[in-house]
């Protein structure tokens, strides 16, 4: 249990921190992970059948959090989105898996939907801090990538 307090402790951390600081494209995926990490603790089965099945709810949350990140990643004038959403893409995968192969084991489908989770707030947490970085050296940091 320690590891899921520790999880929304940092989550907590990391979406503030790129709501305080962040660009745009920052405060988008804070708030979106913050979003995200609501409706999925509301969204899980009851304990006791909890990841014998797939998580139906969860991943319709995952997919998505996955559409909004390509969504960001699309625009953004960064290159870290693209990488939280290949993040996103490998536990939209263990869903799929888990479809596929009802087999799998329920810890190996638990593990592989949380995973990804730990890199994405690091990832963003230093996507806002270069953000921040080069507002501090330059005035200014595009957000967007200029439309065509």
């Amino acid at each position: 249990m320690l590891r899921v307090y520790a999880f929304a402790a940092l989550l907590v951390l990391t979406s503030g921190y790129a709501l305080w600081r962040g660009g745009a494209p920052e405060r988008i995926v804070g708030a979106g992970l913050l979003l995200a990490y609501t409706a999925t603790v509301l969204s899980w089965s009851p304990l006791p059948s909890r990841f014998y099945g797939v998580e139906l709810n969860v991943f319709a949350v995952d997919v998505a959090l996955f559409a909004m990140l390509m969504g960001v990643a699309w625009r953004a004038d960064r290159g870290w989105p693209l990488l939280v959403a290949a993040l996103q893409f490998d536990a939209v995968g263990a869903h799929v898996v888990k479809l596929v192969a009802p087999d799998t084991i329920r810890v190996a489908y638990a593990l592989l939907i949380a995973v990804w989770s730990w890199p994405v707030q690091m990832i963003l947490a230093v996507g806002t801090w270069r953000h921040a970085s080069r507002v501090r050296a330059n005035g200014s940091d595009r957000s967007w990538s200029a439309s065509e």
